[in-house]
């Protein structure tokens, strides 16, 4: 019964980041596509200037909020820490991602990135406020 309890747990630890990750990229594709079909059923362009800054941002900052809630729902103890972990491990990639697109004046993904870092930061304020509780 204990080899059982800390099979689980060693599991938990291996699983709580491809967890986080595989969340966040669910969260995205869902969240992306509900709002394309949403605003397309309402008879607007879901490419158009406004309702894309919208999907953008909605799908990115939905998608940096699962990546640290998941993750640190999933780990088997330590949530707080490990959704603080997760914030830094977030911010950073959103940081490695926004530098080549300054450099190539993609402003599609330096708007994905920068609502990528408010999902991850926002997520891990309400962790230390105690308004998530994990």
């Amino acid at each position: 019964m204990k080899e059982q309890c800390q099979t689980r747990v060693v599991l938990r630890w291996v699983c709580f980041i491809p967890a986080a990750v595989l969340a966040a990229w669910v969260v995205w594709l869902v969240v992306a596509l509900l709002n394309k079909i949403t605003i397309g059923m309402r008879g607007i362009d879901p490419s158009s200037f406004l309702p894309r800054a919208f999907i953008e941002f909605t799908s990115h900052a939905a998608m940096g909020a699962a990546f640290v809630y998941v993750g640190a729902k999933v780990a088997p103890m330590h949530h707080k820490i490990v959704a603080y972990v997760l914030a830094g491990v977030g911010l950073v990639a959103a940081g490695f991602m926004l530098f080549p697109a300054f450099m190539v004046s993609n402003y599609w993904a330096v708007w994905a990135g920068l609502s990528l870092i408010l999902g991850v930061g926002v997520t891990a304020y309400s962790v230390s406020i105690g308004k998530v509780e994990l």
